[in-house]
């Protein structure tokens, strides 16, 4: 029986990481910064999609069941990038309409109720001048319990 011979590949980034470069942390800190002087940017888009959508939880069960569509690409664009403009309640709760969506395509779950209950809850949260982040948290919460209880996990 021949001995085991173990290969390693030779690290083709160690070169470059022990480069006379930026720092792998200044270059995080830079994209932060650029990130935080987005941040209007960021909050003027989210507040034009939250607009997109949100008239939906105002229209009858046929409507917003035919307005899935129109409804999804704004909700993932929300949940994308709220965060970085510290939307945090606000991508939450638009991860929960996109997760209601995801549970109507592949699982063939539809709750209007449920559904009307999100976008309204984006609608108050996104108005985020007058929210609070105690009430906010509350929110966001319930809404993952409403999730679970149809059988909606994320």
């Amino acid at each position: 029986m021949q001995p085991v011979r173990i290969f390693t590949p030779e690290n083709r980034l160690a070169r470059a990481l022990r480069s006379d470069g930026p720092s792998h942390e200044s270059l995080i800190a830079d994209a932060d910064r650029r990130v935080l002087a987005l941040a209007d940017k960021i909050r003027a888009f989210v507040g034009e999609r939250i607009a997109q959508i949100t008239p939906y939880a105002d229209r009858s069960e046929d409507d917003l069941f035919a307005g899935c569509r129109d409804i999804s690409g704004p909700a993932l664009d929300i949940a994308e990038v709220a965060a970085a403009a510290g939307l945090h309640a606000v991508a939450a709760i638009a991860r929960g309409v996109c997760v209601m969506l995801d549970g109507l395509v592949t699982l063939g779950v539809w709750h209007t109720e449920a559904m009307c209950i999100h976008l309204r809850a984006l609608r108050l949260v996104g108005d985020w001048t007058s929210s609070s982040g105690d009430d906010d948290h509350r929110i966001v919460a319930d809404l993952l319990d409403l999730r679970r209880s149809i059988g909606l996990a994320e």
